[in-house]
């Protein structure tokens, strides 16, 4: 179905609200994007989680407890008809480390161009992806580390942008208190190619937090600090952060809850405001593939589902 809009309001849902926040110093804001139904279920707060390819997007050193062999496919019911998703290898390298490669895409569907009478000239798409390569390994004393490289493209219409991009993160173990500690700096890198003569910047971002299981609850109790190079929260001393949990209800199914502060940047007075920075989720595991679902409430704005299937081989 087309959709008519003008080019402003375009880029003002391109760049602000699907980035997630008030931004605005910087492009390419789908990169801050959730793209899993576990991570998004648990407010984003993932920095300290091993063993999900989607630590490609918050934090590459989370590989190196991904199973030997796996792929795993998101899929995510965006606001207003808008679609994205995910798709993430990780492979084994016997004693050498982890292999993780990612595509994450966001197609905003199919627009009606117009002329400033408004007279119809046809009709124009847009999209954004990012695709990742990245390695993962351990080192002494409980340390493992991993580094991405991804290639990233916007396009509105025929204009094109686009650029080279590293991640580079850190997750210290200490088994005794079954906690880990992360760190990471997502999207260190410059366009190669801007939409008409100004390049733009990446949205550089440095993540740290925790990830522990309660000594005598199922719980996995999750908190990321998150700050922008370029733009800030309107929270104190301009840093997100985000808090969420996943309970072990069985080895075969899983509840989650998560919170992310950006919701309070979202709130714009209306009677759903009460969900802006929720989320939710479920997770089940059958067998050999695990089945994910999460839920993240954007207030007046909508809200968004995650769908993911993880399946080794």
């Amino acid at each position: 179905m087309k959709k008519r809009f003008n080019i402003s309001l375009l880029l003002f849902v391109l760049f602000t609200v699907y980035g997630g926040g008030s931004y605005g110093n910087s492009g390419f804001d789908f990169l801050r994007s959730d793209m899993g139904a576990r991570s998004s279920a648990i407010g984003g707060a993932t920095v300290a989680i091993k063993g999900d390819l989607h630590g490609l997007m918050t934090n590459p050193a989370g590989l190196v407890s991904t199973r030997e062999r796996e792929i795993t496919f998101s899929y995510i019911d965006h606001l207003v008809d808008i679609k994205s998703g995910f798709i993430g290898f990780g492979k084994s390298l016997r004693e050498t480390g982890r292999l993780g490669i990612g595509i994450s895409y966001i197609h905003y569907g199919e627009f009606e161009r117009t002329d400033i009478v408004g007279t119809s000239l046809g009709s124009f798409t847009s999209y954004d992806y990012a695709f990742s390569i990245a390695y993962a390994n351990t080192l002494p004393y409980g340390f493992c580390y991993g580094l991405s490289v991804k290639y990233i493209q916007s396009r509105i219409d025929h204009y094109l942008a686009g650029g080279v991009a590293v991640d580079f993160g850190l997750i210290y173990r200490i088994d005794r208190e079954n906690l880990n500690i992360g760190f990471s700096v997502l999207n260190l890198g410059r366009a190669t190619k801007s939409f008409i003569d100004v390049h733009e910047k990446f949205p550089i971002s440095y993540r740290i937090g925790f990830s522990k299981v309660l000594a005598h609850l199922p719980l996995m109790l999750n908190f990321d600090l998150i700050k922008y190079q370029y733009d800030q929260s309107s929270l104190f001393w301009g840093v997100y952060w985000a808090l969420g949990g996943e309970f072990t209800i069985t080895d075969f199914f899983f509840l989650r809850w998560g919170y992310h502060s950006r919701g309070r940047e979202e709130r714009i007075g209306s009677d759903n405001d009460w969900s802006a920075g929720i989320s939710l989720g479920i997770g089940i595991q059958l067998k050999r593939y695990r089945l994910d679902y999460g839920f993240s409430g954007h207030g007046a704005l909508g809200s968004k589902n995650f769908f993911t299937v993880t399946i080794p081989f």
